[in-house]
């Protein structure tokens, strides 16, 4: 497998597990509140076996709604208000319990006949499988819960995706694979290519944001990770392991609605804009 990759994975145990993280179990629980019917840790099986567990938030009137989903590695859990400061000017009293990071709030979407899918990616948080990020196994695994979300009684067949940076850029890739079921994309301030936008801008090594911010906060699994600090130093150029963390846009047939911003050169604007 490692031969026809071109690369090998490296490995590590995990940076937290989601007991040190407040993580809640892998309980299924069904409620109903307002307008909502809510189902947390919904089991959606993998084409190879794998267990990764969804929240899924969907209309009480059970008309098949358009599902949204939101590809997260952060945990779905994770509420999205706490991570807005007060210079962002957002108000936050516009953000329902329901939101997560960086993910499509289900208080905006259900109410307006959408269905929203927060997910966590195989072998972080409780999902099963051992994790790897930006990858081809990832995006064929985001292509299975597509094709699952498609297919329920509860929904319309009619796939969108949603989600800022990380949970932008996981669309894109997932868009090469073609499902069936996926309409349409909205990706926000995402990167497109790991290498040049975020790893090594112009080849030069990223010192921060990379190698101390963002792989750590994918680091919380009960199984183990990709050790993307030992592979960042294995691969210095671009090679076949960065172009598997590439999208080809020659692929990507869906419509997509794409959104980002100008800032400051070397922050988290400059490195999304030229993704976008």
């Amino acid at each position: 497998m490692s031969e026809a990759r071109g690369f090998e994975y490296r490995w590590r145990d995990p940076l937290s597990t989601p007991q040190a993280m407040g993580a809640p179990p892998p309980v299924y629980i069904c409620t109903t509140e307002g307008s909502m019917i809510i189902e947390r840790n919904v089991p959606v099986i993998l084409r190879d076996g794998v267990r990764l567990f969804a929240d899924l938030f969907r209309p009480a009137d059970e008309i098949p709604a358009p599902p949204i989903i939101a590809w997260t590695p952060y945990g779905k859990h994770d509420s999205g208000a706490a991570y807005y400061p007060p210079t962002a000017d957002v108000p936050l009293e516009g953000i329902s319990p329901y939101a997560t990071f960086e993910g499509p709030d289900p208080g905006y979407w259900v109410p307006r006949g959408y269905a929203v899918i927060h997910i966590d990616i195989r072998g972080t948080w409780h999902s099963q499988g051992d994790a790897t990020f930006v990858s081809p196994e990832e995006a064929e695994d985001f292509y299975d819960v597509i094709e699952w979300a498609g297919t329920q009684p509860w929904s319309n067949s009619r796939v969108g995706l949603s989600g800022v940076s990380y949970l932008a850029l996981s669309q894109f890739r997932v868009a090469q694979l073609q499902p069936p079921h996926l309409a349409a994309i909205n990706p926000w301030e995402g990167w497109t290519d790991t290498y040049r936008e975020v790893a090594f801008h112009g080849g030069i090594p990223d010192t921060w944001f990379w190698a101390k911010v963002l792989v750590d906060r994918w680091g919380t699994s009960s199984t183990r990770i990709e050790d993307i600090r030992t592979e960042t130093r294995e691969h210095p150029f671009f090679d076949a392991f960065w172009a598997s963390k590439t999208v080809d846009f020659s692929r990507v047939k869906v419509p997509a609605f794409c959104g980002s911003r100008l800032g400051r050169s070397g922050d988290a604007s400059a490195r999304h804009a030229r993704g976008l």
